[in-house]
């Protein structure tokens, strides 16, 4: 019982401090873009953002099946790498930095 009670202590206090780490380094980069430019990124990706959603889930998918299908893993992993390279060429139009890209 005692056990159960450190670890989960533990566990609560790691997210914590990761949510604070998280919120810091976000406050900190934001001011590393000019915001009419991200906003124009944003709504310039949306599509791509979406079909990589979209991708990212279908990837997923095929790594739950007992029997995984190799050839549509491949084709999935190389549309993710197109779709995010297609986003960075946009982020550089920008000249967004990555940690703004979000």
């Amino acid at each position: 019982m005692k056990k159960n009670m450190i670890v989960g202590i533990a566990v609560a206090a790691g997210m914590l401090s990761f949510g604070a780490l998280s919120a810091s380094a976000v406050d900190s980069c934001g001011k590393c873009a000019d915001k009419q430019a991200v906003q124009q990124f944003i709504q310039e990706t949306a599509a791509l953002t979406s079909a990589l959603k979209a991708k990212d889930i279908e990837l997923r998918k095929q790594y739950t099946y007992e029997g995984i299908d190799i050839r549509k893993v491949s084709v999935l992993e190389t549309e993710l790498k197109d779709l995010k390279d297609k986003i960075n060429v946009v982020a550089q139009k920008y000249g967004l930095p990555a940690c703004s890209r979000s």
